[in-house]
């Protein structure tokens, strides 16, 4: 991911968390903590007449449960127990949407998967991290990843 996706991409991810979550992004933390406990990575796909390729996100499951209690407004017992991994991929949807709009216009049409989840461990956390394709940010400190790629 060139540095101008990277910081459009940041630029938006904080955009939405604030707007949508209540939730803060902080670009280049001092340090990379690893995951504790599970770990979600959502994907979604996108494709144009002429661009294709997809967004992902990694974060903490249990940060993914605080996403859902912000966006719905309501506490970790009211709600279905994939509840953080939905919020993940709404997120990951809105921003997605908006991220395509700004590096294409709004007048290109996508369209756009269904998001898709995982878990991820420990182990597979820190292999993504160390391959460095993905921003690494923190949410309300807690860490993230993320990348946007454009097929060739």
């Amino acid at each position: 991911m060139n540095q101008t996706d990277r910081a459009l991409l940041l630029h938006i991810f904080a955009s939405v968390f604030e707007d949508f979550a209540f939730m803060f992004v902080e670009d280049d933390p001092d340090e990379a903590p690893g995951l504790q406990g599970a770990g979600v990575q959502t994907r979604i796909d996108f494709k144009s007449t002429s661009d294709s390729g997809y967004m992902e996100v990694i974060a903490p499951l249990d940060f993914c449960n605080e996403l859902a209690e912000n966006i719905l407004g309501a506490d970790e017992e009211e709600l279905p127990e994939d509840a953080g991994e939905n919020a993940l991929k709404e997120f990951l949807n809105v921003s997605c949407g908006y991220f395509l709009a700004e590096k294409f216009g709004t007048e290109v049409v996508f369209d756009l998967t269904i998001p898709g989840t995982r878990e991820i461990s420990g182990k597979q956390w820190a292999a993504v991290f160390e391959a460095g394709d993905h921003a690494y940010f923190l949410v309300d400190e807690s860490p993230m990843m993320a990348r946007f790629v454009l097929d060739s």
